[in-house]
């Protein structure tokens, strides 16, 4: 009976480990290559939506370690652009929208007092916010290294794997992040596919 419970537990360390080692390896990426210039308003926007879908989780009384790492590294990297100072900082409409969704849903969970309804509507804001890059990833797959989208996928697979209860606050999160994270490391892979067509 012990089990289960004990590998859910290892689950969800392999959960954070590989989705920070994802946000260490994309630091490592920023610092050392002089051609890129992250979004820093974007990497706010995607940290803010993180750290409400995690409080959704906790009030839940629910954990995804996965969302712990993704939340973290996040700031880690928030931290990085700002001190290699070579980044845009450039707050589009859409970051604002992402922005006013997060507000939104944080004045309606206040009001019902449901943190699902918080989770649901920041994981609406996060699939927005991602739209540009995946149609920037469509257009160009070279703009972002497979590694660190390999390493958070295999936390998401970790993540899911990890999931305690198959409930809204539990599993929403971790299962919608991994499907965003497998359709980026999809698109990246495209280079691949395109170097082979060309040989």
């Amino acid at each position: 009976m012990d089990t289960i419970p004990d590998s859910r537990t290892a689950f969800s360390v392999l959960a954070f480990l590989f989705s920070l080692a994802d946000y260490v390896v994309y630091i490592a990426y920023i610092i050392k290559s002089k051609d890129i210039r992250p979004t820093l308003s974007s990497w706010i926007s995607w940290f803010v939506m993180d750290a409400a879908i995690l409080a959704g989780i906790i009030a839940a009384g629910e954990m995804a370690w996965q969302i712990v790492a993704c939340t973290l590294g996040s700031l880690c990297v928030i931290f990085a652009i700002w001190r290699k100072r070579t980044f845009v900082m450039n707050w589009t409409r859409l970051d604002f929208s992402c922005l006013g969704i997060v507000l939104l849903s944080a004045l309606i969970w206040g009001i019902s007092g449901n943190p699902n309804i918080g989770i649901v509507i920041n994981i609406i804001a996060i699939t927005i916010g991602t739209v540009p890059m995946f149609r920037n990833l469509w257009r160009d797959p070279n703009i972002e290294p497979l590694l660190p989208w390999a390493l958070v996928a295999i936390g998401g697979v970790f993540g899911i794997l990890a999931i305690s209860a198959w409930n809204l606050a539990s599993a929403l999160a971790p299962v919608w992040f991994l499907a965003l994270q497998i359709a980026a490391v999809i698109l990246i892979c495209r280079k691949f596919f395109k170097q082979c067509g060309q040989n």
